[in-house]
């Protein structure tokens, strides 16, 4: 048998590495952008460059980025399956370091605001796709942990933006807030140049008919070669997916239908745990912990931080003003690991593949719109009402625990068709409401027989597995050959 296929040299965990690494940079660029716009406000350089706005003005050029990017995001749902998942990575690079290079030479407000809605419309982009081509490529027991190791170049942003700009403050000049606007580029720059020799998502090429090229890349990221039986089997599966989907769901306005696969309940889902969410620990337990129990854990402490910290900060001693400073990090370390670590890659595994993109670009429209109004009414709600401003943000991570518990599946280390499986028909032709849904999915009896009827579904077709059998499976067995 001939070796397994490879790219840049690279096959099995080490490719995938490879993927993670080079996503992240959309990451990191979130990251660094949240650093070196905190630097550039108290820049007198750059205040003096653009007549010393207001502090309204000023926060409007640090949040218009969010505006931006939830454009982009926007931009891809509305455009769909039709590019591919690295394409629109390398588009979205491409169109940061256009906004960045705007933001660098920029001499007047209007250039500058300019620079940041192309820039974050970019990186709207970027972070849409990001998590889907990852869940896509990653085997189901280590997809979460890849994706906390992606989140954590986020932290590396932060950090090195905060270097550049205390390095960059003994310089005297523009070049003391240019160059920090310019660094954004070099990382945009990596993306366009390494991510071409990686791989495309297989369940994209599979869903497009590129059946050969799916099942080439496919036992890439395995490690295995194309003929073996588990990634014949994995391929079958795919297949299997696409072909029951595409019997209902047909086009962009299926996220807001159940379109046979309970469409709208898995967007919605979707977008809400990024509304929610406003680092190595997280490689450690995201994928052992479960999805579920990291979110409700991560709400119970977020929601305790907040009432501890109204308690001391309404009280106002010396001594409370320390306390509450040291929970406004364990309120981080809580956030980390109960949302950061799983809200991005959770939309991508709940959705089904041909919903996966604009349900993808939908959740992320939430992340950047609430984002965008969290920075927006934080300061003037903190000036007129206080300390009672931490009791409203600790009644929402409260609120989201009920909703968690009931109305979140978990779909921690699951075949990403195994998820349809959760959402489809029962035994006697009834659709399961999402209560039961959630109720099945904590099985693990139901669970294993999940599991069992996925492999006998993509082995065998549908009518052996004597369930209804949709017309496109018929075409399974003639097209799985690999």
């Amino acid at each position: 048998m001939a070796s397994s296929p490879t790219f840049l040299g690279l096959k099995g965990q080490t490719l995938v590495y490879a993927v993670v690494l080079c996503s992240s940079f959309g990451f990191l660029l979130f990251g660094y952008d949240l650093g070196f716009m905190g630097g550039l406000t108290t820049s007198p350089e750059f205040l003096n460059q653009f007549g010393n706005p207001n502090a309204s003005l000023l926060g409007f050029l640090v949040s218009s980025y969010e505006v931006g990017a939830m454009i982009g995001a926007i931009a891809v749902f509305l455009s769909g399956d039709r590019f591919g998942r690295k394409l629109i990575n390398i588009a979205g690079a491409a169109i940061v370091a256009i906004g960045a290079a705007i933001q660098t030479s920029s001499f007047g407000v209007g250039q500058f605001l300019a620079g940041r809605l192309i820039a974050g419309f970019g990186l709207g982009m970027m972070t849409t796709v990001i998590p889907i081509w990852l869940a896509e490529c990653a085997t189901p027991k280590n997809r979460g942990r890849m994706m906390a190791m992606q989140l954590s170049n986020l932290i590396m942003g932060l950090i090195i933006a905060n270097w550049v700009d205390y390095g960059m403050s003994f310089y005297a000049g523009s070049i003391q807030w240019r160059l920090p606007c310019a660094l954004q580029i070099a990382f945009c720059l990596i993306v366009c140049c390494f991510m071409p020799w990686l791989p495309e998502s297989p369940r994209y090429l599979a869903n497009v008919g590129k059946i050969g090229e799916a099942a080439f890349n496919l036992a890439a990221l395995r490690g295995d070669h194309p003929d073996t039986e588990s990634v014949a089997m994995e391929m079958k599966e795919i297949q299997y997916a696409i072909a029951v989907e595409s019997e209902e769901t047909g086009s962009w306005a299926d996220v807001f239908k159940d379109g046979g696969v309970s469409g709208f309940t898995r967007v919605a889902i979707a977008f809400s745990a990024n509304f929610f969410q406003q680092l190595l620990i997280p490689w450690i337990v995201v994928d052992k912990a479960g999805r579920r129990r990291l979110f409700i854990i991560g709400s119970l402490g977020m929601g305790t931080c907040m009432t501890l910290s109204a308690i001391f900060v309404g009280i106002g001693t010396k001594g409370l003003g320390y306390a509450a400073a040291v929970v406004l990090y364990l309120f981080q370390s809580f956030f980390t690991l109960g949302w950061q670590s799983n809200m991005w890659i959770y939309p991508s595994e709940l959705l089904p593949l041909k919903l996966r993109l604009r349900g993808g670009a939908i959740a992320v429209v939430s992340q950047w719109l609430w984002t965008f109004l969290v920075v927006e009414i934080t300061p003037p709600m903190i000036t007129n009402i206080g300390y009672k401003s931490y009791i409203v943000f600790a009644i929402v991570n409260f609120v989201t625990v009920p909703f968690v518990y009931f109305l979140y599946p978990e779909t921690s280390r699951l075949p990403l068709e195994a998820v349809d499986l959760l959402f489809a028909n029962r035994a006697n032709g009834r659709r399961p409401g999402i209560l039961e849904v959630v109720r099945d999915s904590t099985n693990k009896a139901f669970m294993a027989d999940v599991h069992a009827t996925l492999e006998e579904r993509a082995r065998y077709g549908a009518a052996e597995a004597k369930t209804e059998k949709p017309d496109a499976v018929a075409e399974i067995e003639s097209t799985a050959e690999v």
